[in-house]
């Protein structure tokens, strides 16, 4: 479930996200994502096919992305997928689903603490 928050800096160190990108403000963070090239971090280590997935998801130009001529057909079959039935996917169970733990929301007072259940 995604509540909207942006993730600390710190949070995204802890969690292995890269912050390269990451200006003094919002202008500042736009210009790195448009001027700079994608960074993966060392660890952990992400399988190559997945690098390749992700650039070719985040072409800059929407007319070269992977999927901007053929859609979901090209994402589909793209080396990251391989094995996957995608006609079947429906009814396949995933091989791993964590359990949902509570926490409780911080708020800024304008509404009572709620727990919420994050994946």
């Amino acid at each position: 479930m995604h509540t909207g928050r942006m993730h600390s800096t710190k949070s995204r160190q802890q969690h292995g996200w890269p912050i390269s990108n990451k200006g003094v403000d919002h202008e500042l963070t736009l210009a790195n994502i448009v001027a700079r090239a994608l960074e993966f971090p060392k660890e952990p280590t992400i399988p190559t096919a997945a690098k390749d997935l992700i650039h070719q998801l985040l072409v800059k130009d929407p007319a070269r992305q992977l999927g901007s001529t053929m859609g979901a057909s090209a994402i589909k079959h793209h080396l990251f997928f391989h094995g996957v039935n995608w006609a079947l996917l429906r009814c396949t169970a995933p091989p791993y689903v964590p359990p949902p733990f509570r926490r409780q929301v911080v708020g800024n007072g304008s509404c009572p603490e709620t727990p919420v259940e994050y994946y």
